[in-house]
Parts: structure tokens; C-alpha cells; sequence
């Protein structure tokens, strides 16, 4: 509905802490866009909180997504300020005051999910319009994603969930698990699995195994397109991680075994380029002590691996990416140890807990 035919105020507000921004926060702000002309939302940010640019620019970008012309406005308030009304004597004066000086008149709508928003409208002279204050039609809570935002991540809005999501290859020689691994952290619903591309290209009965400069060059821009492919198939999946078998840096690392035989003995600077542009957040280096060879045609050893895990330690070094060798015994005590790397490397950019009138910093372990 619009113009003269749509219900309701000429102006929403809506106030957001958006710690972090959810799923949550998009419905509460799609559903006073639809209860009003414009909406105003108030965003309040503290300089004690974590990520408040970024939790700025994703509230932003999803207000522009759900109203295009620009009737989704966000004024963005960074100041320490009281949370509570016992805080203060002032917290309902300094509320007016705030909302009036943005532009707020009387019969203008507050739409909010808990019963503060009963108050503020009072205080506006304005209306109070509560949207699901049972949490019934999307359960997602902010709370939830600063205790557990692996577990939640699906909860999160997609503008933001690129600020926490996480890439890591699964790096080293032939044979040692990679595939079997990236497959496992898919299968945890922990990551989206990115598989190599360069194998399956080199299957086709139309290419054929044998490895040319041609080849490798075809396989420098498959890889690079699925690495730049892969961050929209992780946000449809809402998954916290992309898990590589394989990047660019094993091309270059394949390229700096084969050059030779290929006839291209270095490495094109446009390959080391592309890798360093599309890095992982962390290569995990699949030790090869503990894992039997399986020979395999495609393999450039054959029957050994031509490669050791220095060689892979040596080449993260040189392109400065954080690296961990993972080197346990049994593919169930690999696959712990990546799991426990993913969950390190994750950390706690939300670990903050509401304490009244302030967000604190939680208690995490060492």
C-alpha cells in the first residue's frame, strides 16, 4: 500500500542496540516500514562495545535493502549513555529530548518488541505499536549470538555476517585427508565445503591428466572464480565458515614444483597477486607422517608424495598467511584438532553480556 491508501503514521521510530544485528532486527524494521510512511531508526552504539562501525554500516545497507527510495532511515548515536531508567532521574527527558531533536512529533508510531516502547511513546506524545513481543514469529536473540555465535550464526543479519565469517584452507602434500576433512567440517554444519577445482578439470576425458602452462593457467582462473564464488554460497548457507580443499597458494606451490617441466619456471607475479587478494583466514597444514600414501594418477608423485610439510610450512612463511600443522594420529583426532583450530580462529568478537546500563566484557576463557 502507499500514499494516501496505507495505514497508520506518517513516521516510526525504532531503537536498536543491534549487538550484533539479527534476523530479528530485520523483521522489526520491515514490519514498521509497513505500518508507517518512513521509519526512523535509532541505532545506539557505545564506544565499550565491540564492531559499532560495522554493526552501523550493516543496519544501514539492510535499511537500504528493504526500502530502495529511502524511506528506511538510520541516525546512528556513538556516546556512552544510561540503558535503564534507574540509571538516571534524566532517562525519559534525555530519551525526549534525543527523539525530538532527530525529528520525532506527536502521533508518531514507536515500534519495538519489548514494553520499554510503551514508554517512549508516552513520552514522544506518540503510539506505541509492539511487534511480536513473544519472540513467536522469529526467536533470534542478540543475547544468544554474543554467548554462542558459532551455534547461532544462522540468526544473524546478512549484512553483518560477513564481518565474523571465517576462511580457511586445508593446506599441505597428497593424500593426507584434505578433501576427507573439508567435507567433515560440511557435514558438522560448521562450514561450506569448497572443493578443488583444479581435479575434477583435470578428470575430463577432454583435458586429460598430463599438466601444461595452459592448464595451470586454467586452473590459477577456475580456482580464483570458485574462491570469489564461495562467500555467496556461504551466505545462503548461513554457515560461519568456508572450508577449502585447496587455493591459490597450492597452485603456486604446484607451479613452483612444475614449472620447470612445464616451461614456465616462475611463478606469474599476477598468481602470487590473486592468492594474496583472496587469502584464507588461516591454513591448516595437514601433517604427512601419520597418513598412509594412497597412489593415485593425478598425483604429481605417483606412487610418493613429491612434497614434505616444510614445503607447504616454508611457502605460508613466505606469503606471511597464518598457518597451524595439524600432525595428530586418526582422521577422528585430525578432525577434532580442526574443529578446535575453526573454533580458535572464530574466537569471541561478541563476548560482551549486558550488566544493567552497560555491556561488559565477558569472562573468556584463556
Amino acid at each position: 500500500m502507499t500514499g494516501d491508501a496505507r495505514p497508520g503514521a506518517d513516521r516510526a521510530w525504532v531503537l536498536l542496540t543491534a549487538l550484533p544485528p539479527t534476523t530479528g532486527h530485520e523483521d522489526l524494521v520491515r514490519f514498521a516500514a509497513l505500518a508507517a510512511r518512513e521509519v526512523h531508526v535509532v541505532l545506539c552504539t557505545q564506544p565499550s562495545e565491540p564492531m559499532p562501525a560495522e554493526r552501523h554500516a550493516a543496519v544501514r545497507a539492510m535499511a537500504a535493502r528493504l526500502d530502495p527510495h529511502g524511506a528506511v532511515h538510520v541516525h546512528h548515536v556513538h556516546e556512552e549513555m544510561p540503558q535503564e531508567p534507574a540509571d538516571t532521574p534524566d532517562f525519559w527527558p534525555m530519551w525526549h529530548r534525543l527523539l525530538v531533536g532527530l525529528g520525532a512529533r506527536p502521533g508518531d508510531l514507536v515500534v519495538a518488541s519489548e514494553p520499554y516502547g510503551a514508554e517512549l511513546a508516552a513520552v514522544i506524545e506518540g503510539r506505541f505499536l509492539p511487534y511480536d513481543p513473544g519472540r513467536l514469529a522469529n526467536p533470534a536473540k542478540a543475547t544468544r549470538l554474543r554467548e554462542a555465535p558459532i551455534e547461532h550464526f544462522a540468526d544473524l543479519l546478512d549484512e553483518f555476517a560477513p564481518v565474523l565469517r571465517k576462511r580457511v584452507t586445508l593446506f599441505g602434500a597428497e593424500s593426507v585427508g584434505k578433501t576427507t576433512l573439508t567435507r567433515r567440517m560440511e557435514e558438522r554444519g560448521l562450514a561450506v565445503a569448497q572443493p578443488e577445482w583444479a581435479r575434477p578439470y583435470l578428470e575430463l576425458d577432454a583435458v586429460g591428466p598430463d599438466v601444461t602452462a595452459a592448464k595451470m593457467r586454467a586452473i590459477w582462473h577456475g580456482q580464483l572464480a570458485q574462491q570469489r564464488a564461495a562467500e555467496a554460497i556461504a551466505a545462503r548457507r548461513r554457515r560461519p565458515f568456508v572450508v577449502q580443499d585447496t587455493d591459490l597458494y597450492s597452485t603456486v606451490g604446484y607451479w613452483l614444483l612444475k614449472g620447470e617441466e612445464f616451461g614456465e619456471p616462475d611463478v606469474p607475479a599476477g598468481l602470487w597477486a590473486d592468492a594474496a587478494a583472496h587469502a584464507s583466514d588461516l591454513y591448516v597444514i595437514l601433517g604427512q607422517d601419520p597418513v598412509p600414501f594412497a597412489a593415485d594418477p593425478l598425483r604429481y608423485g605417483g606412487d610418493r608424495r613429491e612434497t614434505t610439510d616444510q614445503f607447504w610450512i616454508d611457502l605460508c612463511e613466505q606469503a606471511g598467511v597464518p598457518w597451524v600443522l595439524v600432525d595428530e594420529h586418526g582422521l577422528q583426532a585430525r578432525e577434532e584438532r580442526v574443529v578446535a583450530e575453526l573454533r580458535r580462529l572464530f574466537g569471541t568478537p561478541l563476548a560482551y553480556r549486558r550488566r544493567g546500563s552497560e555491556y561488559a566484557p565477558a569472562a573468556v576463557a584463556p
